[in-house]
């Protein structure tokens, strides 16, 4: 079982790493986020707000694919003043 705790720990740092450039690679960037809401493919952040009840100062978001479709990813500064990571549909 010693001889085997250097590899595993290898193998979790590599799949850590495929995971996380995949997450990363899900996200779209500006130009894409635009052509995707322009295509109708995804609704505008307002509406997918408005449509999830969410209030609040949205200080960071992308556009990100999920589960076939699109989720905004966005980290919203509430009324109260706490952060709150948030994934609204973008249908």
């Amino acid at each position: 079982m010693m001889m085997l705790r250097p590899f595993l720990s290898v193998f979790a740092l590599l799949l850590s790493l495929l995971v996380a450039g995949e997450a990363a690679a899900a996200c779209l960037g500006p130009g894409e986020a635009r052509q995707v809401v322009a295509s109708g493919q995804a609704v505008p952040l307002s509406q997918a707000l408005r449509r999830a009840g969410i209030s609040g100062e949205v200080v960071d978001v992308k556009l990100c694919e999920a589960g076939g479709g699109y989720v905004y990813q966005a980290s919203v500064l509430g009324p109260d003043g706490r952060l709150q990571r948030v994934n609204i549909p973008a249908r």
